[in-house]
């Protein structure tokens, strides 16, 4: 997945522990964040072969591994949860983390059919709040004392994005503030090839005699019509009817 500023990869063999140290609590990324996972790398690893959670890594345009993008199934059917990391605080507010959260979500509804996505946010982090005002993401509630730092505890706020509103904000805006929100990931299939592929469907189906499993079916159904067709008058007895019943003035 490619971006303007970044690129989503899927991890490789020597991501597991940069991914487990950008989590790991007491971490910048973790701090801010609000959220952080007592995991080793081999941890991480099996969390994500098992399908409980799954990680990209995100890169600089020049290849260098800065941080990580991560989603979840939650709730009902279509349901995802997100979050994510930037290692190192000199690369914060560059706008790579943002870029890559656009990336995710537009990923899990235009390829893997989400309804909803959901991000949890840290009260206390300035940065990431202004930045969730300017997307059509909407504050869905505020979890109370979910957060502890500095000797306190700190709510959470729970935003949350429907299918219909993430491709309103793929349109074209004027609003550079907004710009980030019109990343939205190209098809993997042009819609001229998807168009050729149904027309070549379409034309071996109406092709008297080619081999599809319909045959048997539409076999019966002729048959299930014949069967309730009323019956056909020979030559004979079209002759012997009334002028009047064959039409004649």
């Amino acid at each position: 997945m490619q971006g303007r500023l970044v690129t989503l990869e899927w991890p490789g063999d020597d991501d597991w522990a940069a991914i487990a140290s950008w989590l790991r609590p007491g971490s910048p990324a973790a701090v801010l964040s609000g959220d952080w996972e007592l995991l080793g790398a081999a941890e991480v690893e099996q969390a994500n072969r098992s399908g409980r959670v799954h990680h990209l890594v995100i890169r600089t345009k020049d290849g260098e591994r800065i941080g990580t993008v991560s989603y979840q199934r939650s709730g009902r059917i279509g349901g995802f949860t997100v979050g994510g990391a930037i290692g190192s605080p000199e690369l914060w507010r560059r706008g790579y983390g943002a870029e890559a959260v656009v990336l995710l979500v537009d990923y899990l509804f235009h390829q893997l059919d989400a309804h909803r996505v959901q991000v949890t946010t840290a009260g206390y982090n300035k940065g990431i709040i202004r930045l969730m005002t300017k997307t059509p993401f909407t504050v869905e509630g505020i979890l109370r004392d979910h957060c502890y730092l500095d000797g306190q505890y700190h709510d959470a706020i729970v935003w949350g994005l429907l299918r219909d509103e993430h491709y309103a904000s793929l349109k074209p805006s004027d609003d550079d503030d907004n710009r980030v929100l019109n990343v939205g990931l190209d098809d993997f299939v042009s819609e001229d090839d998807k168009t050729q592929a149904r027309a070549i469907l379409a034309e071996h189906l109406s092709t008297a005699g080619r081999r599809t499993a319909l045959s048997a079916y539409l076999n019966d159904a002729t048959r299930a019509a014949d069967a309730t067709a009323p019956p056909q008058a020979t030559a004979s007895e079209e002759a012997d009817a009334p002028a009047s019943a064959r039409g004649a003035a």
